[in-house]
């Protein structure tokens, strides 16, 4: 998959040339959920009637507005009528967005097109997902803490983990404290996320979390690692490039190692507009135990993770 379409104004992270991770990462990459390069390409000039240079412009739109300087790093909740409006005219996607409608999803919660999307708005749903469940924080810690000795066994710093992790972990002990004032609320989540230092600071630790869990695990990403080129990388390497540094999207690679370094399991809406039946597929990554959270629900959209709402 190392040639598949993107509409990044930013070098794209690469493809994995296999659509299945490793079944040690439980990652359930279902060809059928992802386009093949060879059908897009023959897709792109004839869907809707649009030619390949209207979608792509679509799209483009789109990211851009989402990069935009005055774009937050995360917006309250918004309902998903919101987004349908952005795509009239593209009835692809319209049809794909009314099949989320139908299936109980009304809102999503934004995050900023700056490349370290996939990791807000992954961190974001889960400690939400805490603030619902308090009773699983006590796990919660517990899995972060793993994670940092196993980032101390790759030779990180041990004080720079702090750093980075400390922001993280302060949210994690408002979750149910007893007195009203300190206990984190959805909204206090918000605009924790809101200020620049706590929320970037969270992103790097989850960056670095991804890192460890790639390095540590080495054999089974070995054949999964290649530079924008193509060309096979070095785990080190791999990391150093297109983990590590803010702004640099994740890929299948970093999204399954995440998954797993967390124990979370995640479900990913695509709206790409090139579904034959309409329909917005869904595609569930969990690590080998399954996880131990309900499903994280996002939204990927090309080049683009949001949070996605059901409404139960």
């Amino acid at each position: 998959m190392k040639n598949q379409v993107s509409i990044s104004t930013s070098p794209s992270p690469p493809r994995p040339r296999n659509a299945d991770l490793p079944e040690a990462e439980g990652a359930q990459f279902k060809s059928a959920h992802l386009p093949s390069t060879t059908k897009l390409s023959e897709e792109l000039d004839t869907y809707d009637g649009a030619h390949r240079s209207q979608f792509y412009e679509l799209g483009q739109k789109l990211l851009e507005e989402s990069m935009g300087p005055d774009r937050p790093l995360i917006s309250p909740p918004t309902t998903i009528h919101e987004l349908r409006r952005e795509y009239t005219g593209a009835p692809s996607f319209l049809a794909q967005i009314d099949s989320l409608i139908n299936q109980g999803y009304t809102k999503i919660i934004r995050t900023k097109g700056d490349g370290n999307c996939f990791y807000r708005a992954l961190v974001y749903a889960y400690i939400s997902s805490l603030i619902d469940s308090p009773n699983l924080v006590y796990s919660a810690r517990s899995v972060i803490e793993s994670g940092s000795r196993m980032m101390e066994h790759n030779f990180m710093d041990a004080d720079i983990i702090s750093t980075f992790c400390e922001p993280l972990m302060n949210l994690l002990d408002a979750v149910g404290n007893p007195d009203p004032n300190q206990m984190l609320t959805h909204d206090r989540l918000l605009s924790a996320f809101l200020e620049d230092e706590t929320s970037n600071c969270i992103v790097t630790y989850l960056r670095l979390l991804t890192t460890a869990q790639i390095q540590s695990a080495s054999d089974d990403y070995a054949g999964f690692l290649f530079d924008d080129s193509g060309e096979p990388l070095e785990p080190v390497e791999f990391c150093r490039q297109y983990v590590d540094p803010l702004g640099r999207e994740a890929d299948h690679v970093q999204v399954a190692a995440l998954c797993r370094a967390l124990k979370l399991h995640i479900r990913i809406a695509y709206l790409d507009g090139h579904s034959p039946d309409g329909q917005a597929h869904f595609q569930d990554i969990a690590p080998p135990d399954g996880g131990t959270n309900k499903p994280l629900i996002l939204i990927y959209r090309p080049g683009h993770y949001d949070v996605l709402i059901k409404t139960n």
